[in-house]
């Protein structure tokens, strides 16, 4: 829901918000190693060392300590001041020398007491693994009245070495969640409970280790990278600053999707200011790879100029509003009604190009469009940004993949108009030859089957999001359907180009249109399987750094649907060329005058 009034405000509960941050963050930082320890001891002094101090420098003092006093006996044993030379690097010497021994102490009386660590009759070192065996609340409140350890330290021990499911407030986690006004903290010490209650207890450990990362790498105190930052959606400081930092041409991006329009338009050239899109993982998948550009997850029947600049205050006019409506109204590969109303959503795209008074309009869709049940909607498009003022082709430009560097016979409609004051663009002319055309000075499309030919080779149910190679690559979204052996035999009777459209087997040269059947993809040209989405995402031209969020039944659409990136540049380098153009003639009027 989208309210505007004196503020423009777009409703997310906290919940929604979080589950978002968590999945773009764990996609991101993926919980990398923060070095914690198994030990409770162990950990208890390690967190103590990182208070205030640089992951590298408290990381080197604790290995220091440790070589130094190989037993924290003798670190209870040891002077302060031998203490304090060992953790000066760190900062705060003396007094973290002081916390330290006092700890060895406080621990030690406790072993006694216990009949433990030392003093238990078969000897050992110092520990604290007897909280373990206790209550939390117990082992909470234990920790915290131990010399140096308040409630984070306290929190993170329980986390880490106790296995408790426990949200602790540092300063990078306080400051990336008030920046996005999940917890209205104002107090000089946080507020650790209030924290917590808002985060689901199986999402805590996670989320704090990759708070953690995003504040030290991201949003930082003093310099926020909010140009690379993937939540920026869900933070008002950094919309903020996107006005600033934009490029001279820019895009707002509608019916988004997965981001493969965006793409092609920023890879000629143009940054993107915004994007809307209503499916929830699509909008997540571009949140992830556009970092810094905001996604509005909301119909765009409720989009509006003055929706967008409430939201991002300041918002320019954009050189264009660029869109791909749903083409399942169309598609041939669907039910082609006449009366679906996504049919005419297009409309919104020409409403809302004309309300933010861009330079040009790009609508992007299925041949379908030509005649569906014997309705043509092709006049009625280009009526539609007629009507709203832009100057257009007499018909939209048809292109096919392959004529692009992309391995797929895809083809789409690109409907393109402009400002009154701007010409037409040039249409965009093939950059490469398929496999199988006639011999041309234009470099050949990549033959699908080489296309894929360094990507692994899996079975049914195998493979992983995240599948690491014996050379060291991460294969991105790389997990193969469970098949059962009836359909695995099923699948191998296929020849090439032949089979249901569910299970198609694609070409060794050039696909046909890649289609999600009941989510499925097509089958691997030569292995008995539907290929990966990242197989896929690697035919429809995505980078293999491309990582498309969401459980894998919902992965396919998100590529299938996408128009392919290279199709996009070539029209987006026009428009491009053409802006271009017409600040350069601008630039000499003025220079005249």
């Amino acid at each position: 829901m989208i309210h505007v009034g004196d503020e423009c405000t777009i409703t997310m509960t906290p919940a929604e918000v979080l589950s978002r941050v968590d999945e773009l963050l764990e996609a991101t930082f993926a919980s990398a190693d923060l070095g914690n320890l198994q030990d409770v001891l162990s950990e208890t002094v390690y967190i103590l060392l990182s208070k205030q101090t640089r992951e590298a420098v408290y990381q080197r003092v604790f290995a220091d300590l440790r070589r130094r006093f190989p037993t924290w006996a003798k670190l209870a044993k040891a002077r302060q001041g031998t203490i304090e030379r060992v953790v000066r690097p760190a900062g705060f010497g003396e007094q973290r020398a002081s916390h330290l021994r006092r700890l060895m102490c406080a621990v030690d009386e406790t072993n006694r007491q216990l009949a433990v660590g030392p003093y238990d009759p078969a000897g050992g070192d110092l520990t604290l693994e007897f909280l373990r065996g206790w209550q939390p609340a117990e082992a909470e409140r234990y920790l915290e009245q131990l010399p140096g350890v308040g409630p984070k330290s306290a929190r993170c021990v329980m986390s880490y070495s106790l296995g408790r499911q426990r949200f602790a407030v540092d300063t990078h986690v306080r400051r990336v969640m008030r920046r996005l006004d999940l917890v209205d903290d104002r107090s000089w010490k946080p507020d650790h409970d209030a924290f917590e209650a808002i985060v689901p207890p199986k999402m805590r450990v996670r989320l704090h280790v990759n708070l953690v990362h995003h504040g030290r790498a991201i949003c930082t105190e003093t310099s926020p990278r909010c140009d690379q930052c993937p939540l920026i959606s869900f933070c008002a400081v950094g919309r903020a600053t996107l006005p600033d930092r934009c490029e001279l041409e820019t895009v707002v991006d509608l019916f988004a999707g997965a981001g493969a329009m965006g793409l092609g338009f920023r890879q000629a050239g143009f940054s993107v200011l915004a994007a809307v899109e209503i499916d929830r993982h699509a909008a997540q998948t571009y949140r992830l790879n556009h970092p810094g550009v905001p996604v509005l997850e909301v119909p765009v029947q409720q989009v509006t100029a003055e929706v967008l600049r409430g939201w991002i205050p300041g918002l320019p006019a954009p050189s264009a509003v660029i869109a791909g409506p749903p083409c399942q109204g169309y598609s041939a590969a669907g039910a082609r009604t006449i009366g679906d109303e996504r049919n005419l959503l297009f409309r919104h795209v020409s409403r809302v190009a004309k309300e933010l008074e861009a330079g040009a309009v790009l609508i992007e869709n299925v041949p379908g469009v030509h005649r569906v049940n014997g309705v043509s909607y092709t006049q009625r498009i280009t009526n539609s940004l007629q009507q709203a003022g832009f100057s257009t082709w007499d018909e939209p430009v048809t292109l096919r993949a392959s004529d692009f560097g992309v391995s797929q016979n895809r083809r789409r409609l690109f409907f393109v108009g402009v400002a009154p004051h701007l010409s037409l663009p040039a249409r965009p002319q093939p950059t490469h030859r398929p496999p199988g055309s006639e011999p041309s000075s234009l470099p050949l499309t990549p033959p699908l089957a080489e296309l894929l030919a360094d990507l692994p080779t899996l079975a049914a149910g195998e493979g992983a999001e995240r599948l690491e190679m014996t050379d060291g690559r991460i294969i991105l979204n790389s997990t193969v359907m469970g098949h059962s052996a009836v359909v695995v035999r099923k699948i191998g009777a296929i020849p090439a180009g032949g089979g249901p459209i569910s299970y198609r087997r694609l070409d060794r040269d050039v696909a046909r249109t890649l289609v999600a059947g009941h989510r499925a993809l097509p089958v691997h040209p030569e292995e008995d399987r539907a290929i990966t989405v990242r197989e896929a995402a690697r035919i429809q031209g995505f980078p293999d750094t491309y990582f498309f969020c969401g459980p894998r039944a919902w992965q396919p659409l998100q590529v299938a649907n996408a128009v392919p990136p290279a199709l996009a540049r070539a029209v987006a380098t026009q428009l491009y060329a053409l802006f271009i153009a017409s600040r350069d003639r601008r630039v000499v009027d003025e220079g005249a005058a």
